[in-house]
Protein backbone atom coordinates (compact mmCIF):
# COMPACT_ATOMS: atom_id res chain seq x y z
CA UNK A 1 0.00 0.00 0.00
CA UNK A 2 1.13 3.52 -0.39
CA UNK A 3 3.33 5.29 2.10
CA UNK A 4 1.90 8.24 3.92
CA UNK A 5 4.03 11.55 4.25
CA UNK A 6 4.10 13.96 7.01
CA UNK A 7 5.35 17.73 7.52
CA UNK A 8 6.12 18.59 11.16
CA UNK A 9 5.40 22.03 12.62
CA UNK A 10 7.47 21.98 15.41
CA UNK A 11 10.12 19.64 17.11
CA UNK A 12 9.74 19.64 20.63
CA UNK A 13 9.27 16.58 22.64
CA UNK A 14 5.12 15.57 20.93
CA UNK A 15 6.40 16.51 17.44
CA UNK A 16 9.48 14.39 18.02
CA UNK A 17 7.35 11.46 19.48
CA UNK A 18 5.34 11.43 16.62
CA UNK A 19 7.75 11.54 13.98
CA UNK A 20 9.66 8.29 15.85
CA UNK A 21 7.40 6.35 14.04
CA UNK A 22 8.24 7.13 10.54
CA UNK A 23 11.61 5.81 11.42
CA UNK A 24 9.86 2.73 13.32
CA UNK A 25 7.48 2.35 10.36
CA UNK A 26 9.36 3.15 6.91
CA UNK A 27 7.28 1.45 5.01
CA UNK A 28 4.24 3.74 6.35
CA UNK A 29 4.98 6.99 7.22
CA UNK A 30 7.89 9.08 5.73
CA UNK A 31 8.50 12.53 7.42
CA UNK A 32 9.41 15.07 4.22
CA UNK A 33 9.70 18.34 6.18
CA UNK A 34 9.97 20.21 9.11
CA UNK A 35 9.98 23.53 10.65
CA UNK A 36 10.80 24.91 13.67
CA UNK A 37 12.76 28.00 14.94
CA UNK A 38 15.10 26.08 17.25
CA UNK A 39 15.19 23.10 16.24
CA UNK A 40 14.15 21.73 13.53
CA UNK A 41 16.64 19.18 12.76
CA UNK A 42 16.15 17.34 16.15
CA UNK A 43 13.74 15.44 13.59
CA UNK A 44 15.68 13.19 10.20
CA UNK A 45 14.07 14.83 7.21
CA UNK A 46 15.25 16.19 3.92
CA UNK A 47 13.72 19.84 4.00
CA UNK A 48 13.64 22.35 7.28
CA UNK A 49 12.15 25.12 7.60
CA UNK A 50 12.38 28.14 10.87
CA UNK A 51 8.82 29.22 9.94
CA UNK A 52 6.00 27.08 9.70
CA UNK A 53 4.43 30.15 7.38
CA UNK A 54 7.27 29.19 4.72
CA UNK A 55 6.58 25.70 5.00
CA UNK A 56 3.02 25.29 4.11
CA UNK A 57 3.18 28.05 1.82
CA UNK A 58 6.25 25.99 -0.14
CA UNK A 59 3.57 23.81 -0.20
CA UNK A 60 5.28 20.55 0.02
CA UNK A 61 3.91 17.33 -1.20
CA UNK A 62 2.38 15.54 1.96
CA UNK A 63 -0.79 13.87 2.70
CA UNK A 64 -0.70 15.14 6.84
CA UNK A 65 0.54 17.96 8.66
CA UNK A 66 1.56 17.23 12.37
CA UNK A 67 0.87 20.25 14.22
CA UNK A 68 3.01 20.07 17.26
CA UNK A 69 3.96 23.83 18.34
CA UNK A 70 2.54 25.91 21.67
CA UNK A 71 -1.45 25.96 21.84
CA UNK A 72 -1.56 29.59 20.77
CA UNK A 73 0.16 28.51 17.92
CA UNK A 74 -2.42 25.94 16.42
CA UNK A 75 -5.16 27.81 15.02
CA UNK A 76 -3.92 29.48 11.74
CA UNK A 77 -1.70 27.15 10.79
CA UNK A 78 -4.32 24.35 11.59
CA UNK A 79 -6.92 26.78 8.77
CA UNK A 80 -4.15 27.11 6.23
CA UNK A 81 -2.93 23.35 6.02
CA UNK A 82 -6.63 22.31 5.91
CA UNK A 83 -7.43 25.26 3.47
CA UNK A 84 -4.44 23.79 0.82
CA UNK A 85 -5.26 20.18 1.53
CA UNK A 86 -3.60 18.49 4.02
CA UNK A 87 -5.30 16.35 6.70
CA UNK A 88 -4.03 17.05 10.34
CA UNK A 89 -2.64 15.18 13.10
CA UNK A 90 -2.91 17.79 15.55
CA UNK A 91 -1.39 18.11 19.37
CA UNK A 92 -4.15 19.02 22.09
CA UNK A 93 -5.95 21.16 22.02
CA UNK A 94 -7.30 22.62 18.95
CA UNK A 95 -6.64 26.13 19.90
CA UNK A 96 -6.92 27.94 23.71
CA UNK A 97 -10.33 29.31 22.51
CA UNK A 98 -13.83 28.02 21.92
CA UNK A 99 -14.47 29.57 19.01
CA UNK A 100 -11.26 28.58 16.90
CA UNK A 101 -12.04 25.38 17.94
CA UNK A 102 -14.95 25.36 15.96
CA UNK A 103 -13.52 26.98 13.34
CA UNK A 104 -10.91 24.55 12.69
CA UNK A 105 -13.56 21.50 12.91
CA UNK A 106 -15.90 23.28 10.53
CA UNK A 107 -13.12 23.86 8.25
CA UNK A 108 -12.47 20.44 7.72
CA UNK A 109 -15.58 19.14 7.56
CA UNK A 110 -16.02 22.05 4.41
CA UNK A 111 -12.70 20.49 3.35
CA UNK A 112 -13.47 16.95 3.61
CA UNK A 113 -10.33 16.06 5.89
CA UNK A 114 -9.16 14.15 8.48
CA UNK A 115 -8.64 16.00 12.09
CA UNK A 116 -7.14 13.75 14.49
CA UNK A 117 -6.33 15.36 17.97
CA UNK A 118 -3.26 14.42 19.95
CA UNK A 119 -5.83 12.28 22.65
CA UNK A 120 -3.44 9.23 22.72
CA UNK A 121 -5.03 7.50 25.63
CA UNK A 122 -7.68 6.40 23.67
CA UNK A 123 -5.25 4.61 21.84
CA UNK A 124 -4.12 2.80 24.56
CA UNK A 125 -4.96 -1.61 25.65
CA UNK A 126 -5.73 -0.11 28.83
CA UNK A 127 -8.51 2.62 27.98
CA UNK A 128 -9.67 0.21 24.88
CA UNK A 129 -10.33 -2.39 27.39
CA UNK A 130 -12.45 -0.22 28.82
CA UNK A 131 -14.45 0.81 25.46
CA UNK A 132 -14.69 -2.68 24.31
CA UNK A 133 -16.45 -3.76 27.76
CA UNK A 134 -18.78 -0.88 28.08
CA UNK A 135 -19.90 -1.16 24.23
CA UNK A 136 -19.90 -5.45 24.71
CA UNK A 137 -22.69 -4.57 26.61
CA UNK A 138 -22.00 -7.26 28.88
CA UNK A 139 -22.28 -5.22 32.08
CA UNK A 140 -25.15 -3.49 31.02
CA UNK A 141 -25.61 0.23 30.72
CA UNK A 142 -23.06 2.76 32.17
CA UNK A 143 -24.96 4.70 35.22
CA UNK A 144 -22.09 6.87 36.56
CA UNK A 145 -18.12 7.12 35.93
CA UNK A 146 -16.08 8.25 38.71
CA UNK A 147 -12.30 9.54 37.27
CA UNK A 148 -9.60 10.90 38.98
CA UNK A 149 -6.31 12.18 37.35
CA UNK A 150 -3.64 12.60 40.15
CA UNK A 151 -1.34 14.47 37.60
CA UNK A 152 1.94 14.12 39.80
CA UNK A 153 3.43 16.69 42.00
CA UNK A 154 6.59 16.71 39.71
CA UNK A 155 4.39 17.06 36.44
CA UNK A 156 2.21 19.94 37.78
CA UNK A 157 5.02 22.15 39.06
CA UNK A 158 7.12 21.18 35.35
CA UNK A 159 3.99 22.03 33.03
CA UNK A 160 1.53 23.72 35.18
CA UNK A 161 3.40 26.10 37.57
CA UNK A 162 6.69 26.83 35.97
CA UNK A 163 6.00 25.75 32.20
CA UNK A 164 3.81 26.13 29.24
CA UNK A 165 0.56 25.78 30.50
CA UNK A 166 1.23 27.70 33.17
CA UNK A 167 -0.77 31.20 32.78
CA UNK A 168 -3.73 30.64 30.40
CA UNK A 169 -3.63 33.88 29.07
CA UNK A 170 -0.12 32.37 27.24
CA UNK A 171 -1.27 28.95 26.52
CA UNK A 172 -4.56 27.04 27.65
CA UNK A 173 -6.58 26.70 31.17
CA UNK A 174 -5.34 23.38 32.85
CA UNK A 175 -8.72 21.55 32.67
CA UNK A 176 -8.12 21.96 28.67
CA UNK A 177 -4.50 21.50 28.51
CA UNK A 178 -4.35 18.34 30.85
CA UNK A 179 -7.62 17.06 31.06
CA UNK A 180 -9.20 17.24 27.45
CA UNK A 181 -7.30 13.82 27.36
CA UNK A 182 -10.21 12.52 30.22
CA UNK A 183 -12.98 14.25 28.79
CA UNK A 184 -12.37 12.72 25.25
CA UNK A 185 -12.11 9.11 27.18
CA UNK A 186 -15.62 9.46 28.38
CA UNK A 187 -17.34 11.03 25.16
CA UNK A 188 -15.90 7.88 23.46
CA UNK A 189 -16.56 5.44 26.57
CA UNK A 190 -20.58 6.44 26.15
CA UNK A 191 -20.57 7.66 22.53
CA UNK A 192 -22.64 10.43 23.66
CA UNK A 193 -22.71 14.08 23.91
CA UNK A 194 -22.54 15.96 27.27
CA UNK A 195 -25.31 18.05 27.66
CA UNK A 196 -24.88 19.85 31.17
CA UNK A 197 -21.38 20.69 33.04
CA UNK A 198 -20.63 22.47 36.24
CA UNK A 199 -16.73 22.91 38.30
CA UNK A 200 -14.96 23.77 40.91
CA UNK A 201 -10.91 24.79 40.95
CA UNK A 202 -8.22 27.03 42.89
CA UNK A 203 -4.64 27.32 43.39
CA UNK A 204 -4.41 26.15 47.04
CA UNK A 205 -0.43 26.26 47.09
CA UNK A 206 1.46 28.03 44.36
CA UNK A 207 0.99 31.77 45.61
CA UNK A 208 3.66 33.53 46.87
CA UNK A 209 2.39 33.85 50.35
CA UNK A 210 3.09 30.36 50.83
CA UNK A 211 6.71 30.99 50.07
CA UNK A 212 8.94 29.71 52.77
CA UNK A 213 10.91 32.81 54.79
CA UNK A 214 13.80 33.59 53.47
CA UNK A 215 13.47 31.86 50.10
CA UNK A 216 14.63 33.11 46.84
CA UNK A 217 13.07 33.48 43.33
CA UNK A 218 15.11 31.50 41.87
CA UNK A 219 16.24 27.81 43.17
CA UNK A 220 19.89 28.43 42.35
CA UNK A 221 20.00 31.63 44.62
CA UNK A 222 18.06 29.97 47.27
CA UNK A 223 19.76 29.26 50.83
CA UNK A 224 21.12 25.83 51.25
CA UNK A 225 19.01 25.14 53.82
CA UNK A 226 15.59 26.05 51.87
CA UNK A 227 16.64 24.55 48.75
CA UNK A 228 17.65 20.83 49.71
CA UNK A 229 14.64 20.61 52.05
CA UNK A 230 12.06 21.70 49.14
CA UNK A 231 10.36 19.15 47.32
CA UNK A 232 9.71 21.65 44.54
CA UNK A 233 13.58 22.32 43.99
CA UNK A 234 14.44 22.99 40.46
CA UNK A 235 17.68 21.65 40.98
CA UNK A 236 16.03 18.35 42.54
CA UNK A 237 13.86 17.98 39.65
CA UNK A 238 16.01 18.62 36.91
CA UNK A 239 19.82 17.74 37.86
CA UNK A 240 19.64 15.55 40.46
CA UNK A 241 16.68 13.21 39.25
CA UNK A 242 16.12 12.41 35.59
CA UNK A 243 12.39 11.54 35.41
CA UNK A 244 11.71 15.03 33.33
CA UNK A 245 15.22 15.15 31.21
CA UNK A 246 13.30 12.74 28.30
CA UNK A 247 11.23 16.70 27.84
CA UNK A 248 13.86 17.81 26.46
CA UNK A 249 15.93 17.70 22.69
CA UNK A 250 19.36 18.04 25.17
CA UNK A 251 19.22 15.82 28.04
CA UNK A 252 22.97 16.74 29.22
CA UNK A 253 23.96 18.14 32.71
CA UNK A 254 25.05 20.94 31.49
CA UNK A 255 22.03 21.93 29.27
CA UNK A 256 19.76 21.47 32.84
CA UNK A 257 21.96 23.66 34.91
CA UNK A 258 21.42 26.38 31.98
CA UNK A 259 17.59 25.30 31.77
CA UNK A 260 17.39 26.10 36.10
CA UNK A 261 19.78 29.26 35.74
CA UNK A 262 18.20 30.80 32.71
CA UNK A 263 14.33 29.72 31.99
CA UNK A 264 11.01 29.60 33.44
CA UNK A 265 11.98 26.05 35.25
CA UNK A 266 14.45 27.66 37.59
CA UNK A 267 12.01 29.49 39.30
CA UNK A 268 10.36 29.47 42.74
CA UNK A 269 7.34 27.77 42.49
CA UNK A 270 5.30 30.52 44.85
CA UNK A 271 6.91 33.32 42.39
CA UNK A 272 5.99 32.45 38.75
CA UNK A 273 3.42 33.93 36.61
CA UNK A 274 0.90 30.87 37.22
CA UNK A 275 -3.07 31.49 36.92
CA UNK A 276 -4.53 28.13 36.55
CA UNK A 277 -5.94 25.57 39.76
CA UNK A 278 -3.50 23.07 41.03
CA UNK A 279 -6.43 20.88 41.62
CA UNK A 280 -10.24 20.97 39.77
CA UNK A 281 -12.96 19.03 40.07
CA UNK A 282 -15.87 18.56 37.11
CA UNK A 283 -19.33 16.90 37.23
CA UNK A 284 -21.31 16.13 33.75
CA UNK A 285 -24.34 14.89 32.68
CA UNK A 286 -24.47 12.95 28.95
CA UNK A 287 -27.35 12.40 27.01
CA UNK A 288 -29.49 9.43 28.53
CA UNK A 289 -28.69 10.70 31.99
CA UNK A 290 -25.19 9.01 32.67
CA UNK A 291 -23.45 11.21 34.90
CA UNK A 292 -19.55 11.44 35.08
CA UNK A 293 -17.37 12.63 37.88
CA UNK A 294 -13.56 14.54 37.05
CA UNK A 295 -11.17 15.45 40.08
CA UNK A 296 -7.74 16.80 38.79
CA UNK A 297 -5.07 17.40 41.59
CA UNK A 298 -1.47 18.30 41.22
CA UNK A 299 -0.48 16.46 44.83
CA UNK A 300 -0.42 13.16 44.32
CA UNK A 301 3.02 10.96 43.85
CA UNK A 302 2.13 8.78 40.41
CA UNK A 303 0.85 10.36 37.64
CA UNK A 304 -1.59 7.94 37.14
CA UNK A 305 -5.60 7.88 36.09
CA UNK A 306 -7.86 5.90 38.37
CA UNK A 307 -11.52 4.98 37.21
CA UNK A 308 -14.74 3.31 38.88
CA UNK A 309 -17.38 2.60 36.47
CA UNK A 310 -20.97 1.64 37.18
CA UNK A 311 -22.89 0.42 35.01
CA UNK A 312 -26.58 -1.44 35.58
CA UNK A 313 -25.48 -5.27 35.46
CA UNK A 314 -21.45 -4.58 36.73
CA UNK A 315 -18.94 -2.32 37.64
CA UNK A 316 -15.19 -1.39 36.17
CA UNK A 317 -12.43 -0.59 38.77
CA UNK A 318 -8.93 0.49 37.47
CA UNK A 319 -5.79 1.87 39.07
CA UNK A 320 -4.29 2.83 35.29
CA UNK A 321 -2.76 -0.61 34.86
CA UNK A 322 -5.41 -3.29 35.79
CA UNK A 323 -8.64 -3.52 35.49
CA UNK A 324 -11.34 -5.08 38.24
CA UNK A 325 -14.11 -6.50 36.39
CA UNK A 326 -17.46 -7.85 38.31
CA UNK A 327 -20.44 -8.95 36.75
CA UNK A 328 -23.31 -9.05 39.53
CA UNK A 329 -24.70 -12.37 38.01
CA UNK A 330 -21.24 -13.97 38.86
CA UNK A 331 -20.58 -15.11 35.29
CA UNK A 332 -17.57 -14.40 33.44
CA UNK A 333 -16.54 -11.69 31.66
CA UNK A 334 -15.65 -12.48 28.07
CA UNK A 335 -15.34 -9.02 26.36
CA UNK A 336 -10.60 -8.82 25.93
CA UNK A 337 -8.57 -6.19 24.88
CA UNK A 338 -9.54 -5.08 21.26
CA UNK A 339 -6.85 -7.07 19.04
CA UNK A 340 -5.82 -4.18 17.29
CA UNK A 341 -4.17 -2.96 20.55
CA UNK A 342 -2.20 -5.94 21.84
CA UNK A 343 0.41 -5.61 19.35
CA UNK A 344 3.08 -3.78 21.81
CA UNK A 345 5.13 -0.86 20.68
CA UNK A 346 8.40 1.23 21.94
CA UNK A 347 6.53 3.95 22.18
CA UNK A 348 5.17 6.46 25.52
CA UNK A 349 1.71 6.77 26.33
CA UNK A 350 1.16 2.96 26.57
CA UNK A 351 1.60 2.76 23.19
CA UNK A 352 -0.46 5.53 22.37
CA UNK A 353 1.97 7.71 20.78
CA UNK A 354 2.19 4.83 18.25
CA UNK A 355 -1.13 3.94 18.13
CA UNK A 356 -2.42 7.52 16.93
CA UNK A 357 -0.61 7.47 13.97
CA UNK A 358 -1.18 3.98 13.02
CA UNK A 359 -4.89 4.60 13.38
CA UNK A 360 -4.78 7.89 11.14
CA UNK A 361 -2.52 5.97 8.37
CA UNK A 362 -5.56 3.22 8.39
CA UNK A 363 -8.81 5.61 8.25
CA UNK A 364 -6.57 7.57 5.51
CA UNK A 365 -6.12 4.63 3.50
CA UNK A 366 -9.49 3.31 3.90
CA UNK A 367 -10.84 6.87 3.17
CA UNK A 368 -14.27 6.47 3.77
CA UNK A 369 -15.86 9.44 3.68
CA UNK A 370 -18.13 8.80 6.70
CA UNK A 371 -15.68 7.73 9.08
CA UNK A 372 -13.28 10.78 8.49
CA UNK A 373 -16.74 12.89 9.16
CA UNK A 374 -17.70 11.67 12.13
CA UNK A 375 -13.86 11.14 13.77
CA UNK A 376 -13.10 14.94 12.99
CA UNK A 377 -16.50 15.82 14.50
CA UNK A 378 -16.10 14.28 17.69
CA UNK A 379 -12.85 15.17 18.07
CA UNK A 380 -14.86 18.88 19.46
CA UNK A 381 -16.44 17.27 21.94
CA UNK A 382 -13.72 16.88 24.63
CA UNK A 383 -13.05 20.58 24.10
CA UNK A 384 -16.81 21.79 24.70
CA UNK A 385 -16.52 20.36 27.66
CA UNK A 386 -13.41 21.64 28.83
CA UNK A 387 -15.12 25.24 28.19
CA UNK A 388 -18.33 24.65 29.59
CA UNK A 389 -16.02 23.86 32.45
CA UNK A 390 -13.71 26.52 32.56
CA UNK A 391 -17.09 29.13 32.22
CA UNK A 392 -18.39 27.76 35.53
CA UNK A 393 -15.41 27.65 37.46
CA UNK A 394 -15.39 30.88 36.89
CA UNK A 395 -19.27 31.49 37.82
CA UNK A 396 -18.54 29.69 41.45
CA UNK A 397 -20.02 26.36 39.76
CA UNK A 398 -22.78 27.20 38.17
CA UNK A 399 -24.30 24.67 35.37
CA UNK A 400 -23.54 25.28 32.35
CA UNK A 401 -25.58 23.57 29.54
CA UNK A 402 -23.23 22.80 26.00
CA UNK A 403 -25.13 23.74 22.33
Amino acid sequence: MRKLKAIVLGAGYRGRAYAEYAQAHPDQLEIVGVADPVQAEAIPAPRYWKDWKDCLNDRPEADIVMITMPDNLHYEPSLLALEYGYHLLLEKPISPTEEQCRDVISKALEKKRLVIVGHILRYTAYFAHIKALIDSGELGEVVSISHQESAGFWKVAHSYVRGNWANSKKSSPIILAKCSHDFDLFVWWLGKKCRKVTSFGSIKLFKSENMPKGAAKRCVDCPPAIEKRCVWSARNMYVRHDELKYLFADQSDEAMEKLIEETEYGKCVYQTDNDVPDHQTVTMEFEGGATVSHVMTGFTEHNVRTTRIALTKGEIVGDGENLDICRFDGQSVETGVPLSYRLPNKSRHGGGDFNIISEMIRILRRNDEDEIHDTTEEALQSHLICFAAERSRHMGGQIIEIE
